[in-house]
């Protein structure tokens, strides 16, 4: 029996946040914390709102404000409101969440090596292409 693609990028993703939330958790955070950090630490200079995450993560306004505001609680991030726009909550890295970068970015960078270990170049862009294509759907 052929497994359904369903069933294998469910399982990939289950197995992928697993591992994510292993690593994060000594240092008392969740693998979506960490995903938050990275996602920011990427954004370089540009201004990050609330919005952008619940965009980025395609999570609700809701999860979103829960995420984000244990992240403060933790001292990771600053959560104030935009100068431009009463509505939205720019978030900025603290210094505790800016030391966390080096080594988050080499473990997500160590991962995403581990996902296309063994696949030759062009299978590993194709993966990447496919996975971009899914994501769009």
């Amino acid at each position: 029996m052929t497994p359904r693609l369903g069933g294998l990028l469910r399982d990939a993703t289950n197995q992928m946040n697993l591992e994510l939330n292993a690593f994060a958790r000594p240092y008392g955070m969740t693998g979506m914390q960490m995903s938050v950090i990275d996602y920011l630490q990427r954004q370089g200079t540009a201004v990050s709102f609330q919005v952008d995450i619940e965009r980025e993560f395609h999570i609700r306004r809701s999860t979103a404000s829960l995420l984000i505001g244990r992240m403060v609680e933790r001292g990771l991030l600053t959560r104030e409101i935009a100068a431009s726009d009463s509505r939205k909550r720019q978030l900025q890295l603290t210094a505790k969440g800016r030391e966390l970068v080096p080594i988050i970015t080499q473990h997500l960078t160590a991962q995403d090596a581990k996902m296309v270990a063994g696949l030759s170049p062009e299978a590993a862009a194709g993966f990447r292409q496919a996975l971009r294509q899914i994501a769009r759907w």
